[in-house]
Formats: C-alpha cells, structure tokens, sequence
C-alpha cells in the first residue's frame, strides 16, 4: 500500500481500490458557502465565535464539494443522513452507496475521505501540548498504552499519543461506533489502519475494512 500527494485534484473516477483524500486549511472564509443547506446555515448562524464558525462551514463546504465531484451532482443538492450506527451517507442522490466517505477538522485543518465500497474512517488531531496525555489515555485508551507513554521523554509521548489517538478514532468511524471503552469487544475487529502526514502541528490516520491499493491525497481550496 503507497501513500502518494497529488498536485492536481483527484476524481472525479475513483478506482477500486483507491482511497481519496481531501486537506483544506480553514484560514479564511470559504469561497463555497452557496453549498450549504438552510439546515447548515442555520447551525453556521448559531457559533459564538468567528473562528469556531469558520473552520465547521470551511469543513462542510469542503464535504459538499468532494462529495458532489464523485458523484457527478451538484453539491448544494446533495441530502446527508446517518446511517446505521452514525456513518454519515449521501441519502440522495438516490444511487449513491457505492460511496463511502468520512471527515475530519481539528485546528485550521479539515478533511475528506473517499471509497469505493467498503466503510472508511479519517481523522486529523492538531497536536497539543498543554493536556495530561497519560491521564487522557489511561481513561480512553487503556492502561498498557498509559504505562508506554508514562515511560517516553516528552516529545516522543507527544507524538506517540496523537499517533494512537487519531487511529483509535479513525476505528470508530470505520465501525460506526465512535471511540469505545479500552477492553470493548469492537477494539479487536481487524481494520486496516494507516498513518497520515497531513501537516506540520497534525497527526492524521485513515481506517478500512480492507486495505487499499494505494491512498492519494492533494490539497484543496474552498
């Protein structure tokens, strides 16, 4: 399996056996905001903040773009819904399954990715020194990782927490089940799992029932 950038932008085929993978930097106000549904506006409408308000809709823009690219459809038509256990799907088009995509922003950085087929998960963390990393992970990732990372010099425990942390959390999306306790069953189904650099400050990493052939990733404005 090759992780590979891509200077141009990909799609709109997406090969089996390809994963696509979409980065934009929420820095300024995106260009794409007649994408978005009333129900998106209204949220948008609802942030205290400039900044937290920018990096969503600059993370749904982008969303809406990618998705309406593969799809052959305009992407402010598009009707998102969750299925079963919370993977977000396109409801319509109506012939849209073939489709599987998942998203992530943390920070100024925002997310796509793109199968053909089988469920995906990604997830991007904009690395942070200020928390109790140990502490972090013996509640939500278990105490052998705790111990390992209690042992590290600071700034491998850093990187080894992220590196952990957005794989946990790219699992859960791929199942549909969000992180889950440390000694939950769903831990142990087989996924495949790689890392992503996606940017000076981020730990990024992608899952899949199956392993692609090869992930592309490009940059995107929005």
């Amino acid at each position: 399996m090759q992780i590979e950038w891509q200077t141009a932008p990909l799609g709109p085929v997406l090969p089996g056996g390809d994963a696509h993978v979409w980065a934009a930097q929420a820095g300024q106000e995106p260009r794409g905001l007649h994408v978005l549904s009333e129900e998106e506006r209204a949220r948008a409408a609802g942030f205290r903040f400039d900044e937290d308000r920018r990096r969503w809709v600059t993370s749904r823009v982008l969303l809406r773009l990618v998705l309406g690219r593969y799809l052959d459809s305009d992407p402010a038509a598009l009707v998102m819904a969750s299925a079963a256990r919370g993977r977000p799907i396109v409801r319509s088009p109506a012939d849209s399954d073939w489709l599987s995509f998942s998203y992530s922003r943390s920070g100024e950085l925002c997310v796509v990715a793109v199968v053909r087929g089988p469920a995906i998960g990604i997830d991007v963390e904009r690395v942070r020194t200020d928390h109790d990393l140990v502490a972090i992970a013996r509640r939500a990732l278990g105490d052998d990782l705790a111990a390992r990372l209690e042992a590290l010099p600071d700034g491998q425990r850093v990187s080894e927490f992220y590196r952990a942390w957005v794989r946990e959390e790219a699992k859960g999306k791929c199942r549909g089940t969000g992180l889950v306790e440390p000694d939950d069953a769903a831990r142990r189904l087989p996924l495949f799992v790689a890392d992503l650099a996606l940017g000076e400050g981020y730990a990024g990493a992608l899952a899949s029932d199956t392993c692609p052939d090869i992930v592309r990733v490009c940059s995107a404005e929005v």
